[in-house]
This record gives structure tokens, C-alpha cells and sequence, in this order.
């Protein structure tokens, strides 16, 4: 019987066993997921209004809104000097407070994406139907 190959038929119901263990890991994956983005999304919350409190403090301290008002208030004696007042600005930026904010800002809405996206593959809009 050399070459000869014998393939057994795999046992009845196997397909949908494998089926259901897939959707079970897939729906841990997803529950363990929405827990996270559950806690970094409480986290970028909580943390916005300190960063935010940061950010207008460091704003009102370094003079930027008084030099961006002034192109405003001023603008035709400004206008020959805004080289000046650009390279003033950009030292006045309050920058590491500016990125702290933006990257929490970033935090929560990625977050809430993800979670939302989480969610609506836990509530079975997503479900795949697979035909025999």
C-alpha cells in the first residue's frame, strides 16, 4: 500500500466546535479590550481638567495671549516687525503643557473610538454569518 494515503472524515459536529471556541476567544478578546479602553478612557477624563487648569496657567504666565492680541489690537504696527513677534510667539508657546493636553485630548478621543467600535461588536451588529 505504498503511495496509497487514507484520509479519515473528521468527526461530525467538529466545524461547529471549532466555530463556537473561535467566537469565544473572540468575544474575551473584545470584553478584555472594552474593559481597557473602559479605564483609559476614565483616566484621560480625570486627567483632562488638571492638564487643562496647567495649560491656561503656563498660557497666562508666558505672555503668549498678550503678544497674539497684540496683531489683533495693533496690526498695522505690527505688520512691519512679524518676523519678530512669529520668533516671540514661538518662544512664548508654552509647549511641553500644550503637548500634555493635546496627547490626553488624543487619549480620550482614541478611547472612545475604540470603545465604541468594542461595543458595537459586543451588541452583534458585526456578527459574521457563515453559510454551510
Amino acid at each position: 500500500m505504498e503511495g496509497k494515503f487514507f484520509i479519515e472524515e473528521p468527526p461530525k459536529g467538529l466545524l461547529e466546535k471549532i466555530l463556537m471556541r473561535i467566537r469565544k476567544e473572540e468575544r474575551v478578546l473584545v470584553l478584555r479590550r472594552t474593559i481597557i479602553f473602559s479605564v483609559t478612557l476614565m483616566a484621560s477624563i480625570i486627567e483632562f481638567m488638571p492638564a487643562f487648569n496647567m495649560l491656561s496657567a503656563d498660557f497666562s504666565r508666558s505672555g503668549f495671549l498678550s503678544f497674539f492680541s497684540l496683531m489683533f489690537s495693533d496690526f498695522s504696527s505690527v505688520m512691519p516687525h512679524w518676523k519678530n513677534l512669529a520668533m516671540i510667539l514661538l518662544e512664548s508657546l508654552p509647549a511641553v503643557s500644550l503637548a500634555l493636553f493635546l496627547a490626553i485630548v488624543l487619549v480620550f478621543l482614541q478611547s472612545i473610538k475604540s470603545l465604541l467600535k468594542n461595543i458595537k461588536i459586543i451588541s452583534g451588529r458585526n456578527r459574521l454569518i457563515i453559510a454551510r
